[in-house]
Order: C-alpha cells, then structure tokens, then sequence
C-alpha cells in the first residue's frame, strides 16, 4: 500500500520499538531511538525557521547522526538534499544553490566547504567540532527541543528528496523522488529479495543515492536492521559480516572488484559465511570473475542482478537461478513494473534489435527540479498509455526471444566509474582552466572492474604534451578523485564534423581506444 516514509517506519515502530534498528561500530539506535531523535531533529528544523517544502542539505559521512538527519527532514516536512561529501567546493555550491536550500546539516568533514557555499543559510553541525563551537550543534539543539510536533501531515505525493545526478551536458541536475517513491521502492525491492524481520543488512553503500538509502527504507519497512561500515579495507568488511553474521550484502560492481583485490585482500581459508544468503548488486556490469569470487566465497547466498536509474529507481533484477544460464542480463521487469525496448518512434523492438528502454508503472520519479525541459524530455505522456508518465531511460538494450534484457551503453555520453554517474562535461570544464590546454574531450573507455575508466583528450596551445604528473595533479585541484582522469591523451589537432567544426567525438574515441589498447599490450 503507497504510504509516506514516516507512516510506513511508525507501523514497524509499533511492533518493534525495542529492537535495534541501526548499528554502528559499537553503538546503535533501537526503531524507538531513531523516532525520538529524528522526531527532536524535525522540531530543530520548525524552531530555526525551517518550513514545510524547504530544502535541507545533509552533508555527512555514514553514522548514525546521518541517519537521523535523514529521517528528521522527513519528518518536518521538508525536501531532504543528500550532498556527498567527497564533492569540491563548486560541486557543493551548485546544489546548493540550484536546490535554494534552507539550512544545511553538516558534519566535521566538510564544515569549512559547506560554510563557504551556504551564505545566509542556516548551517547546523551534527556533533560540535572541538574547533568549531561557534556552530550550532543539532545533538544540543535536540536536548532543548521545545515537545514534540503534531502528527506527521505529509502525503505520499509529497517530494521527499532530490538527488543530484550528473547529466551528459552541464552541471548535476536534481530529481525529485515522492514519497510514495521511496515507500513503493522499499516494498517492491523487500518483496522480491525476500528482506526479513530477522534480516542484519551490510551498509557499505551512500546514503547519498537511491540504492545505499533503500537500504534504509526497507529497515524501516520490514524492521530488519542495518550495520554501516565505510568500506576501506577488504578484510574489515569480512570481519564485520562474519562476526555480526549478516545476511543481506548489497554492493556495487566496484565494491566486489575491490573486496577481491589481491593487492588488499588476504582470504582467509577457513572462514564460512553460512548465515549470508542474499548479495546483490547495480551499477553496472557485473564480470564471469566477480560473479565467480562471490559464489565461491558466499556459496550459500543468492546473487541477484539488478539494474536501474535515478529516475525510476529500479527497472529490472535477474533472479539467482538465471545467473549462471545468462551472467550478463539485467533480467526482466521488477513487480508493479512494465519494460519495453523501443525505437526512435516509440515501436516495439523484435528479439535481439537495440533499442531504447522505456520504463512504466511503479517508482517513476516526479521529474527534474526547476527544468521542465529536461522533463519533458526523460519523462513523458505517449498515446500507447494515455493518462500517465513513462521514463526514456537513454540507454539502449537488446531483449532475447525469452524476453531477458542486455544492456548494450547509454544514449548519452555519460561515464559511469566507480560506481558514479560522470558528466564530461565537469571533467571538460576543470581541464580547459588549465592555462596550455586548448580544447578538451572526456569519455568512458570500458574496464569491468569499474565499469568505466575515464580518459581524457586534449590539444595544448603550443602544440605540445603537458606533462601527465603535473596535469593530473592539477585535476586533482580540481576534482573529485573518482572524476580525476586515468587516462590523459595529447593530440595535435581534433578532428571535426561537418556541424559548424564541433569535435568529432567518435573518431577521438576511436582514437583513444587505439592507444589505450597498444599501451596496454606494451605495458
């Protein structure tokens, strides 16, 4: 049943409000806790002037205080903001900016960044910084929270969040998620995996995207709980899943590329992992060796495949016992979910034509913030369903005669590397203010482990190669490490199209993919 998050966690608290919901090294927060602070965190927000339909950034790293300022801004009623913390400053300032927050909450990693952006804005710090007691801290403003509000008034139709993804062109754009997305989200990933009551759920994802915060929606729905961990070292990781013998272990491609590195992770042989029974992973393809290391180090759990976006959240899952018959689907539709792969005027694909997925039924988010030009675009009323909304997901896949889906790339140039969604754009606009680069071009060049490598081409202004170490150490300046290009390439000239001499970006993909290869068999 479509519900708001607050109604859908009070219906769990009613039946567990003594049971640990979330864990975190040492300490934890009972389903009863997290009420109780989060319900103190949204009066906070009422008594700093914070109203309903405002904006509130959280920009904090994964502990509990994250938590409960999540699920605080729920409960006030306001547009909770997730803003990671590895961005730069620019980063930072745009969704600031572009979401016209109100107040920000902000941890001790990224104080000084965030106080830099948020001019006029109401800052609040989770925990006083023992060198920043100038800043009001949310623990002691919820110590002197004045009673509780009314009950909760929101509606499942409300906009809950807005999650910045980057686009192909220009900065990261907002989509707006309802409340009803998330709750709809939470009961349809909960029903198909199979999430329990007495399920202990790994929390290596962020809380800054859909896929780390449905973790924290299906605690909330189904009373499972959670055990954050920031994932660093591989065998931390194992330690924590054996020793609290956790059951559920959602990671991405890059997590499992990283968890059986050798150069980090020394297996240890008599370790069994019997109480695991789900790993399922997104993001990106998934390789024969990754699927192989987590079946044979977790024999006992079920991988699932899953595949989705921003937009919708979620679009298809392989279930476990297609795995080994087709590795590189991304299955079929979810429950309450109708996919079809169509061509440019809206027709059905036959069995094995590409084509553009398009996404109808449940989790469809409510469109892009203040750019109702890029909504009509993604999101769209059609004849062959009069009366609702389906999403163009810009990326083309390929369905066989049974109906399983492949993806084949995106219809736009985004990269996607470790796990996160880059515009070239970004990584374009930080080269070009380097002073002896003349012109810039940024894309993906394939690598499993990652998804995708970025590699950078440029032309300098005096015709010359920049020396690698001193530009990639100026990107560094100037982005996040994840954006940082691995590969940087010098060209002479760029060769053009026919279209008023713009790039023509092929043939230096084409170009790149040539040297990257000969560097790759000489190395």
């Amino acid at each position: 049943m479509t519900q708001t998050i607050p109604a859908m966690f009070e219906s769990t608290l009613a039946r567990l409000p003594d049971k640990p919901a979330i864990h975190h090294g040492d300490a934890s927060l009972t389903f009863a806790e997290l009420y109780r602070d989060a319900r103190a965190t949204a009066q906070v927000l009422h008594q700093l002037g914070v109203k309903k339909g405002d904006r509130v950034g959280v920009c904090m790293s994964k502990t509990l205080d994250q938590v409960v300022a999540i699920v605080g801004a729920l409960y006030a009623e306001t547009i909770f903001v997730p803003i990671l913390p590895k961005l730069r400053r620019d980063n930072i300032a745009h969704i600031v900016n572009n979401s016209g927050m109100t107040a920000v909450i902000v941890d001790a990693t990224r104080i000084d960044e965030v106080r830099d952006c948020a001019a006029g804005l109401k800052l609040i710090v989770a925990r006083t910084a023992a060198d920043d007691d100038e800043l009001p801290s949310l623990c002691d403003l919820r110590q002197h929270a004045s009673p509780p509000m009314g009950e909760f008034s929101g509606a499942p139709t409300d906009t809950a969040a807005i999650i910045y993804s980057s686009g192909s062109t220009g900065r990261p754009k907002g989509i707006m998620i309802s409340h009803r997305n998330l709750s709809d989200g939470a009961r349809i990933v909960a029903d198909y995996l199979g999430t329990r009551e007495d399920d202990r759920i790994t929390g290596v994802l962020s809380f800054n995207f859909d896929y780390g915060l449905n973790q924290l929606w299906q605690v909330l729905y189904r009373g499972a709980s959670l055990y954050l961990h920031e994932f660093i070292f591989p065998n931390d990781l194992f330690t924590l899943i054996a020793q609290h013998q956790l059951t559920v272990l959602p990671v991405m491609p890059v997590i499992i590329s990283r968890m059986f590195d050798s150069r980090f992770y020394a297996p240890d042989t008599g370790a069994t992992y019997p109480h695991l029974r789900t790993v399922c992973t997104t993001g990106g393809p998934v390789s024969a060796q990754m699927i192989d290391n987590v079946r044979t180090t977790f024999h006992d759990a079920d991988v699932y495949l899953m595949y989705g976006l921003t937009e919708a959240f979620r679009s298809s899952y392989l279930p476990p016992d297609e795995l080994l018959r087709r590795p590189t689907s991304i299955g079929k539709a979810i429950p309450e979910v109708e996919l079809y792969v169509v061509d440019e005027h809206g027709a059905d694909c036959p069995p094995g034509v590409p084509g553009e997925l398009m996404h109808r039924g449940g989790c469809i988010a409510q469109g892009y913030w203040r750019d109702e030009r890029k909504t009509a675009e993604r999101f769209r009323e059609i004849d062959r369903f009069p009366g609702e909304r389906v999403v163009f997901s810009g990326d083309t896949v390929k369905a066989d005669e049974d109906g399983f889906l492949y993806f084949l790339g995106r219809r736009d140039s985004m990269i996607k590397t470790h796990g996160y969604r880059v515009s070239p754009t970004e990584v374009e606009e930080a080269a070009n203010k380097f002073q002896n680069i003349q012109a810039s071009a940024a894309f993906g060049i394939r690598n499993v482990e990652v998804t995708e490598d970025i590699a950078l081409a440029y032309t300098s202004t005096d015709g010359k190669p920049i020396h690698r170490r001193v530009l990639r150490q100026f990107l560094r300046t100037q982005l996040p490490t994840y954006m940082v290009p691995r590969y940087l390439a010098h060209f002479d000239d760029f060769p053009a199209t026919g279209n008023a001499g713009k790039i023509d970006r092929t043939a230096v993909l084409e170009e790149l993919h040539r040297r990257v290869t000969a560097d790759e068999q000489t190395a």
